[in-house]
């Protein structure tokens, strides 16, 4: 089935269910706890279900995390009985929590794996999977607002969020950047109530709150050559084409103030720049013209108003773990904290896009071995960048993704790797997450937080003696030879070398 169309009748499967899922939460008398992942489709997943909450007169507790094992020391602070996971999976749930009971779980989660039937007994769950639906057709996101549907009147209200929870998921046509799925009900909901609209336009992040020239500087997602990172190139950029930067009353002027023909002006001027680098994938020209969401309450020249502006405000505070302001953002707040997470992600942005040019300039940076690639970052990457950047160069095609991708960050005696896995590598089976996972039970690593795409941890001992160990099981995948048996193989040779030299 196509991941791009789901069945009605699925689609009513899911929606019964999801009227029972609420049923269970009406009969709740006591506050919840929230435990989501720490990402923007697990932010806006938990603001949509704190106001649903709040409408049965329920008051909540929020809890975001990416490491697993910090679940059962962040819940055992407080002495809640309702559990409300979104994100994770049956096996992340501290058994002490399941087995209590007095306690109530719910568990939401758009990849939820097959559950037996004496666990779907003992847990409210709500997934795709026993529908036969494909996980990219709705965001985690997206199956609360389905929630808040059985709950609110004006559910359409939470439109928008939704839609930035299926743009954080990539839940869209790469050819046209559509989003597909049960998304494109949610899209027609906002839509038919006025709470969306959709245009077509240039898709930078930037393009409603930053003037023209800071917009392309900070532009990651597409990278452009010469103009990233490089504010006078970019100024210079804007004025040779002939499009004012500032307006009659001598206000900055955005991208998404410009005129159709202007608009077309600055669009095929970008086009020809991204064509004229041959590393630079058809995929970014795809990108750069699209739909643009736009969220109507919102006010104009806030990045909120733009829903892929306002994923990247929420990309950002995940990667620097300010979850509390983000979610405030999401909550409504559009003042001091707001202004007190744009301030931090200027800094954000700016040392990404600095870095981004630093290893532009020092390609012999990336060490290139056989079965993956090595960065050492120590002295380029600061407040959590790497992740962006790593992200940038790969869908930019600047580093190639044939194989995985490791960052090392020394901290004083504590290293921070950043592993960026090869889509190839995933679709024949070698997932380096689960053997990190391995990895974190035998104690080697820790602080394993991520997904199978991509992911970071801790390590203390020497990251010479892992990378070994890793570079070993590599090739062994690759290969089909075992350390020993390649180790025996060596000696053999080496032995029949010898040989060979004293018979001569």
């Amino acid at each position: 089935m196509s991941s791009k169309e789901v069945p009605f009748e699925k689609y009513q499967l899911l929606k019964n269910k999801v009227k029972e899922f609420v049923e269970k939460i009406e009969e709740l008398k006591q506050n919840v706890i929230i435990m989501a992942k720490g990402n923007p489709d697990g932010i806006c997943a938990s603001g949509i279900l704190i106001k649903c909450l709040k409408k049965l007169d329920l008051g909540s507790h929020v809890f975001f995390t990416n490491e697993i094992t910090k679940i059962q020391t962040r819940t055992a602070k407080f002495s809640y009985t309702t559990f409300f996971f979104i994100g994770f999976q049956l096996a992340d749930i501290p058994l002490i929590i399941l087995e209590a009971e007095e306690n109530s779980v719910f568990l939401v989660n758009n990849e939820l794996e097959t559950l037996k039937e004496k666990e779907k007994a003992r847990i409210n769950t709500l997934g795709l999977e026993e529908f036969k639906i494909p996980t990219n057709s709705v965001s985690n996101a997206g199956i609360i607002y389905f929630l808040a549907a059985e709950i609110e009147e004006d559910y359409q209200k939470f439109s928008g969020l939704a839609v930035i929870g299926g743009l954080a998921d990539k839940q869209v046509n790469p050819k046209n950047q559509e989003l597909i799925g049960l998304n494109r009900i949610i899209l027609e909901e906002g839509r038919e109530k006025q709470y969306l609209n959709v245009t077509k336009g240039t898709r930078i992040a930037g393009r409603e709150s930053q003037p023209i020239h800071l917009a392309l500087k900070y532009s990651i997602n597409p990278y452009f050559p010469g103009l990233t990172g490089n504010e006078s190139a970019c100024t210079s950029f804007v004025s040779r084409i002939g499009i004012p930067m500032r307006d009659q009353e001598d206000d900055w002027r955005t991208i998404a103030s410009l005129s159709s023909k202007e608009t077309k002006k600055l669009n095929d001027a970008l086009i020809s720049l991204l064509m004229e680098d041959n590393s630079q994938p058809i995929t970014d020209i795809y990108k750069l013209i699209g739909p643009i969401y736009i969220l109507n309450e919102e006010t104009k020249k806030n990045q909120t108003r733009n829903a892929e502006e306002f994923l990247w405000l929420l990309e950002g505070a995940s990667q620097l773990k300010l979850y509390s302001l983000a979610l405030a953002i999401v909550l409504g707040d559009r003042e001091n904290l707001y202004d007190k997470l744009i301030r931090e992600l200027s800094s954000y942005h700016g040392k990404a896009t600095q870095a981004i040019e630093e290893i532009l300039q020092n390609p012999k940076r990336i060490e290139d071995h056989e079965t993956f690639r090595l960065l050492d970052g120590s002295d380029i990457f600061e407040q959590d960048t790497p992740s962006l950047v790593i992200s940038a160069l790969v869908e930019s095609g600047i580093i190639p993704i044939d194989k995985p991708i490791f960052v090392k960050l020394e901290k004083e005696k504590v290293i921070e790797v950043y592993v960026r896995e090869s889509p190839s590598r995933i679709q024949d089976g070698h997932v380096l997450f689960h053997i990190c996972k391995e990895l974190q039970e035998q104690k080697t690593i820790s602080d394993l937080s991520g997904n199978t795409e991509f992911f970071t941890f801790s390590l203390e001992g020497k990251f010479e003696i892992f990378i070994k160990k890793i570079s070993e099981t590599l090739e062994y995948h690759l290969k089909g030879e075992k350390p020993e048996e390649k180790k025996e193989k060596k000696q053999i040779n080496e032995k029949t070398g010898k040989q060979k030299d004293e018979k001569k």
